[in-house]
Parts: C-alpha cells; structure tokens; sequence
C-alpha cells in the first residue's frame, strides 16, 4: 500500500490545484469605491459614473469614435480633423502638467475642438483664466441619482441655440459648479478669493514656452489665446454651466456636470439629446470623436498584447495550462513505483549449455543418459508420423511402417528399435555404437518426412 502512497498524494494535490486555479478564475472581485465623490469617467468602466453608455451609442450608431491612449504631444500628428473629449477628474485627481497644458492650447489654436466635461476645468486643460464655484448643496455620500437632481435644470437653458436644441426635461446634477473666466495679466486675481471662487496656485501660462511638436521656430515664443468673448448655453447668475470658446483657429467647449454623460445620468430628461447638439455642433459624425484614455491610466506605451486580454479569462486560462504543463514535467520526472534493476544482457550462447551437457555425459561415460534424451523424441516423432500412440510397442510400429508404406528399411528400423532398447535395458554400449544408433535414428526419421 505505502508503494502507491505517493502516486495517490500528487493525483490528489493536482485535483486540488486545478480547482482551486478554476475558482480564483471565476472569483469577481468587489468593485472599488464609485460615487460622484470618488468617480471613474473611463469609457471602459461601465459603473455608475463611467461613460462607456455614451462611447458605445456612438460606436453603434456609426459615429467614428475612438479611445486616445496617447500623449498630447501626438496630437498634431495623429488627430487632425477631430474632436478630442476630455472628461474630468483624472487619474488620481491628477492635473494636467505645464508641457501637455501647452500642447493642447497649441493644437486647439491650430484648428483643433475639444470637449471638456469636468466640474474643475483647470485640471483638465491648464488656463489659469477659468474660475470655478462649487455647488452650494452638498447631497449625501449615498444619494441616488434621483435625489442629487437638480430640478430646475431647464431653468439654466440661457437662450435657444445649436447645442440647446430640443432640450428639455434637463437632468443636471447638484453637483454641477459653476464656470466663470477671468484672463490673467500676470499676477493672481485675488478678487476671486474674496469671493470665495477657487482662484490656481499656478503660475500665470500666458506666455508659455513654445512645444516641441509644433511646427514653429524655436526662437519665437509661443503665445496662448485668450478665453475671451464666451457664448453661454447654459448658466444663472453664478456663473455658466455650458459654454463654448473660440480659441484661435479652434474651439474649446466646456460642461461642467459630468453626470450629463455618466452611465447614470445620460438617460435621464434631455441629457443625451444635449450631449449630441454639442457634438454634432463640433462636427460629428463626419468628425473622428477621440475620448482620452491616457489620463485615466491606459498608455499606449503597455504591451498590446496584455492590452488586448485585459479583462477577460484568458491570463487565467494560460496561467492554469502553465500549472498543469508543470505538474506534469514534475509527474514524469518521479518514479512512482521500487527501483527496476537495469536489464542484464545474455552473453551466454544456447548451445553452451547443450555442449556442456554433452561433455559432462561424455567425461563421465553415460551414453545410456544420452540416449534417454534422443530415443524417446525419436520414438514420439516416429510413432507420430505413423498415426501411432506414443506407447505403442515395436511390432506395433512395423506394421504401422508396413501399412503407411515408408520408404524405410523395415531390417533397419527393425535393429535400430530393438538396440536402442537393449541399452536402456543395461546392456553396454561404446561411443561407435552409440553414433551409428543415432545416425540411423535420424535417417529414419528423414525418410519419413514428406516429400514436396
């Protein structure tokens, strides 16, 4: 029993592995925290504060979309000619950095059109000129939808315009803030604090070094455009909710409640039909619409191939053909069973032991012993051929030679019969005598094989 103790031990311990590899396979893990307080905007996050319902109607209704995992430095060389949504907060609470600030001023003055949906706009695109005041109520960290609505939305409807078009029944949020802008002439304005707005502890970007992917000299100092001469869709009296800018040859929308967008929030009132006047306004559908994903953690710069697999089962189909491919290099690898002894090889002939046996008889004289051996395979052979039994007498055997008509001497089979049993009788017999017995046994025996 302790022989196969081992063999049942690894079954059962790749039993056990292969189930417990399929249940961690299927485990879902619980999701991470997500409210409008600590929300994901990803176009792949299909929770309540994603925006993959928007990205997905637009992919279906035929509308060129596409996710950007790129940096802002190639924009000039990959996104010309299209709309690039931008939907705050970012990774982390992340703000945009002082080089992709000017980048994306650049390509927008160059004839590029942003949508930028984020209650902190400065985050997301880096102008110090814009001013942001939050909501004055402040909806519980649990609240549904239907309670943190701002009833009164098509009250901030500011006039009848292309992006307000058909809307109504509007679904803001109070969360909403409110945007106002102020341009910079080098210093901060602190106007804004006194009034309680959030004025930027950044340094004023007016003047801002030229970007390396624009086709500019490198002499020549690169100057952003102004937000300046705004046109408000939608506002009151504290400031605006939606609002569009020229900016140079380009166009920078702002909307500041993301949940006009969000999975929770883009089926509610007239939310869609706003989120497609602002779109189609810029362009779309004969406009690609680009919504970046670089901010929100996904880099071009990961390997595709762990890109395209993120998300399904696959790694862990591969994971568990790895283990079981091991368990079984380690099950060929072990002798289950006691230790075989190598194969020993013959080097023996087989006729060493007949020639053995024949000078052992022949030193120590036994010709009777001999013929013990020879006779009676040749009686048996004879009496065979003949019909006859194996103890059959020696006249039974003549007649049998007589009536199968054999070509045999009947003198001579008579003789060799009748010596051979005298000498295992006892009487003696010498070595001569002994090989000419034996050669007429054989002769005998040839004379009665078939003829072809």
């Amino acid at each position: 029993m302790r022989r196969y103790f081992g063999v049942t031990i690894t079954i059962a311990v790749v039993i056990l592995t292969l189930i417990v590899m399929s249940v961690a396979g299927n485990i879902t893990f619980d999701r991470p925290l997500e409210n409008e307080f600590a929300p994901n905007r990803s176009t792949y996050n299909s929770g309540p504060t994603g925006t993959r319902a928007l990205y997905q109607l637009l992919e279906e209704s035929g509308t060129p979309v596409k996710r950007w995992r790129g940096r802002y430095s190639q924009l000039h060389a990959e996104a010309k000619g299209s709309i690039l949504v931008i939907i705050g907060p970012f990774l982390s609470g992340q703000k945009i950095s002082d080089e992709e600030t000017v980048t994306l001023q650049d390509w927008l003055s160059s004839g590029g059109q942003a949508l930028i949906i984020s209650r902190s706009p400065i985050e997301q695109f880096g102008d110090p000129a814009i001013r942001t005041k939050a909501s004055d109520k402040s909806p519980s960290l649990d609240a549904t939808p239907e309670q943190f609505i701002y009833e009164e939305s098509d009250e901030l409807i500011a006039q009848p315009t292309e992006l307000t078009r058909k809307v109504r029944g509007l679904a803001l949020s109070d969360f909403a803030s409110r945007l106002s802008f102020h341009p910079q002439d080098g210093t901060q304005d602190e106007a804004g604090k006194a009034e309680g707005t959030d004025a930027p502890d950044e340094a004023d970007r007016t003047e801002a070094p030229a970007d390396p992917s624009a086709k500019k000299d490198e002499d020549e100092e690169y100057s952003a455009p102004t937000l300046s001469a705004p046109v408000i869709h939608l506002g009151d009296k504290d400031g605006a909710a939606l609002v569009d800018f020229t900016y140079g040859e380009g166009r920078v929308i702002f909307l500041s409640d993301p949940f006009v967008v969000a999975n929770n929030g883009i089926a509610r009132g007239g939310n869609l039909t706003l989120a497609m006047n602002i779109l189609r306004s810029m362009g779309a559908p004969d406009r690609r619409i680009l919504f970046d994903e670089f901010h929100h953690g996904y880099h071009d710069e990961g390997n595709p191939l762990v890109n395209y697999f993120r998300g399904t089962p696959a790694p862990w189909l591969l994971l568990q053909g790895l283990g079981l491919s091991l368990l079984i290099i380690y099950t060929y690898g072990r002798r289950f069973a006691r230790p075989l002894p190598l194969p020993q090889v013959d080097r023996h002939s087989p006729l060493e032991f007949v020639g053995s046996m024949a000078n052992l008889q022949q030193a120590a004289r036994a010709r009777e012993l001999a013929l013990e051996n020879i006779y009676p395979r040749f009686k048996a052979g004879l009496c065979r051929k003949l019909g006859l039994s194996s103890r059959a007498s020696r006249d039974e055997i003549l007649a049998g030679a007589r009536r199968r008509r054999f070509p045999i001497s009947e003198i001579e089979l008579r003789q060799t019969l009748s010596d051979a049993e005298m000498t295992l009788a006892g009487e003696l017999i010498d070595d001569a005598r002994l090989l000419t017995l034996v050669s007429r046994m054989r002769r005998i025996i040839s004379q009665t094989a078939p003829r072809a």
